[in-house]
């Protein structure tokens, strides 16, 4: 049974047969508004041009601009030519690059000894596929074996010994499963992003012929590089871990005895499930600083967390300075009345005392 694979292969059938669906009528909507646009754009110039408010610069753009939408109008408008010529080679060259990362790391993994043993997850990692697979069966095995491990009656004659044991596995579970699902909500997204990328795609080419909206088109191409590359780095960085997540967890699975190892294999799967996770997380990090953009997870959180503690920081600065001020106002007035309030002080006080009836003993007799 493979879980996170056939959520990817669904993924794909699903999103290609929505573009198949929309593309066609958004391109229809949109392409009203362009002929309208662009007429009104051709009279501008033509305007500018007769009132002779155009340089040679100006007069190359405005060439330039319309043999690109020529060629770009006739790529983008129809469905079948965008898929063929743009979306396919897209996700093709995208697929290859990650097929040529997993052939080096298969080629490097080769030279480290290997379990004696089979497993089904114990394969050649070549496409997303099979790494979506191997990481199905060895989560699968995983949690089987971990079943085993559960404390049996006679040990429970000892509780707290039974209580460490459960504690230790249920850790290593949520800890394998973080990184397990970690890396299916990265990638998986960043591939659904590219796609929705692409489904605006003919749009962003039409704006990038023109230079007053060529910015536009920049941006997009920014944020489908930086979605490829996360999704690229994300894999690589699994597969890199595979071999060795998948030898620890074929030694667990091989235990001759239902008690829990505390040595090399059980915290070797936990190191190797922690690294891999925090490796992972900065996949968007590295893919912002080659494409110059905003990453879309952890950096982010850093960011707004930082940016709350600065304006907390900030304000806590702005009421200690007032507090100040305000001690030091008070201070001064009471200060400045000093004499008032030691005679107010001394009335009040020798007033008490006549009502009283208490005598000064140092006074007269």
């Amino acid at each position: 049974m493979t879980i996170s694979a056939s959520i990817y292969q669904s993924f794909t059938i699903s999103l290609s047969r929505f573009y198949l669906a929309m593309y066609e009528s958004l391109m229809s909507s949109f392409g009203l508004l362009f002929h309208a646009a662009f007429v009104l754009y051709l009279v501008y110039v033509g305007h500018k041009y007769v009132l002779d408010k155009m340089d040679g610069g100006d007069t190359r753009d405005v060439l330039v601009s319309c043999i690109m939408v020529t060629g770009v109008y006739t790529l983008v408008v129809s469905s079948s030519s965008y898929f063929e010529y743009v979306i396919r080679p897209s996700f093709a060259l995208f697929s290859d690059v990650l097929t040529f990362m997993f052939g080096i790391i298969e080629k490097i993994q080769s030279y480290n000894p290997s379990p004696t043993g089979n497993a089904d997850y114990l394969k050649e990692i070549n496409t997303m596929h099979d790494l979506f697979q191997g990481l199905d069966l060895m989560a699968l095995e995983f949690i089987k074996s971990c079943k085993g491990l559960l404390p049996s009656s006679w040990s429970l004659l000892n509780p707290a010994w039974a209580f460490i044991t459960v504690l230790a596995i249920l850790l290593l579970i949520a800890v394998y499963l973080t990184m397990y699902l970690t890396f299916i909500f990265m990638f998986i997204t960043s591939y659904f992003m590219m796609w929705l990328l692409f489904y605006v795609g003919g749009v962003a080419l039409l704006l990038g012929c023109f230079k007053e909206t060529r910015g536009l088109f920049w941006g997009w191409l920014k944020m489908l590089f930086n979605n490829a590359l996360v999704a690229i780095f994300t894999a690589m960085i699994v597969a890199i871990c595979y071999s060795g997540i998948s030898h620890a967890v074929f030694k667990m699975t091989t235990y001759s005895t239902n008690t829990i190892d505390f040595t090399g294999d059980f915290l070797g799967l936990f190191i190797w499930c922690i690294l891999c996770f925090t490796i992972t997380l900065k996949a968007p990090d590295l893919a912002a600083g080659l494409t110059g953009s905003i990453a879309s997870s952890t950096s982010g959180i850093a960011a707004s967390a930082s940016a709350a503690g600065g304006l907390a920081m900030t304000g806590s600065q702005f009421a200690s300075a007032g507090v100040a001020k305000g001690q030091m106002a008070a201070g001064g007035a009471v200060w400045s009345n000093r004499n008032n309030i030691a005679r107010s002080a001394g009335s009040a006080t020798e007033a008490l005392k006549a009502k009283l009836g208490i005598k000064d003993p140092f006074g007269p007799r």
